[in-house]
């Protein structure tokens, strides 16, 4: 059977496609024949996944983001494969439904071999989503049916939008839910079990009841939210210093010039040179108390750079002047 390939433009649509392969035996090519749904793939099945795979680049052409999603998940249930998952996060990211792509990474993410070409971009894809959802871990090794929203769960984790979901399964007969509220970024793990219900042991070596004990796991804590970035601290940074530099050069140039006015005045003492010493005096504590100003700046400034990369908070204010005494910048934290 031959080798179904099919790649889109980047400047066209923005879809990047890996080769869909659909084989006729297993071991032919490079994919053992793909099971779905409990049974081999048949010729039948590749000619709908083939067709719906079509249907789904045209629609991702024209711009249908949406039902481009929905028929590459169709040519997936037809014959599983890489390419239409990558295909189905990259349509669902499209079209803005950032919970169903960020799935659909980590499926693509779960299925496609470690050589897959678009794993990087999967994987940087999945961790923006990420910073924007909430994620589901749901232990249930003995539940059947597990949903949550109504939905059923793929795998052992789902990500989510920020809020309340339900988590519901069927273990031994019983229905057992759970409800998890979360925020942008956090992750919560929940266990289904049905507190209580054991297996029926004989009745020779039954043992005393014991009082049931729950066994949910706690909530993980939520993850820390990303640090905002500060574009403008580093120029300001560079800014604030060389500013610093250039006033400090001015007031050793003023101080200098200063004293020399006063030597000359006390060799030839006369009102004019008094009047301009007098103003370079002036002129030297005015740059005087720039640089200082402009000194404070670079020090809070680089104090917030050297946080920022250390992951730690800081706090800068003002120290009030004391006995009339220069006001100071304060920066305070650990590093």
């Amino acid at each position: 059977m031959h080798l179904l390939a099919r790649s889109v433009s980047r400047k066209r649509a923005g879809l990047v496609v890996s080769a869909l392969a659909f084989l006729a035996t297993p071991g032919g090519g490079g994919i053992a024949a793909a099971r779905a749904e409990g049974h081999a793939v048949t010729a039948e099945d590749r000619a709908a996944a083939t067709r719906a795979f079509e249907e789904g680049e045209r629609a991702y052409r024209a711009g249908d983001f949406s039902r481009a999603a929905e028929r590459f998940e169709e040519a997936y249930r037809k014959a599983p494969h890489p390419a239409p998952l990558w295909n189905l996060a990259r349509s669902w990211d499209k079209a803005g439904e950032i919970a169903r792509a960020a799935n659909g990474y980590a499926r693509y993410l779960r299925e496609a071999p470690q050589g897959a070409p678009d794993r990087d971009e999967a994987g940087k894809a999945l961790a923006e989503l990420a910073t924007r959802l909430g994620r589901i871990e749901v232990f249930a090794p003995e539940a059947e049916n597990v949903q949550v929203d109504d939905q059923r769960l793929e795998g052992t984790s789902v990500y989510v939008h920020p809020g309340t979901h339900v988590i519901e399964g069927r273990v031994r007969g019983i229905v057992v839910q759970r409800t998890e509220a979360l925020e942008a970024g956090s992750v919560r793990s929940v266990a289904l079990i049905a507190e209580g219900v054991a297996s029926t042991p004989n009745e020779s070596t039954k043992e005393p009841t014991r009082p049931a004990v729950n066994t949910t796991r706690p909530p993980a804590k939520p993850a820390p939210s990303p640090r905002a970035e500060k574009p403008w601290l580093v120029p300001a940074l560079v800014a604030s210093g060389a500013a610093t530099v250039v006033s400090a050069g001015l007031v050793v140039w003023s101080g200098v010039d200063t004293l020399a006015a006063l030597s000359d005045f006390d060799a030839a003492p006369t009102w004019d040179k008094l009047y301009d010493g007098r103003d370079k005096q002036f002129r030297t504590n005015v740059l005087i108390g720039v640089s200082l100003g402009l000194g404070a700046v670079t020090g809070a400034l680089g104090s917030i750079w050297l946080v920022d990369r250390s992951g730690r908070d800081v706090k800068i204010g003002l120290v009030p002047p004391v006995l009339g005494g220069p006001a100071l910048v304060e920066a305070t934290g650990s590093f």
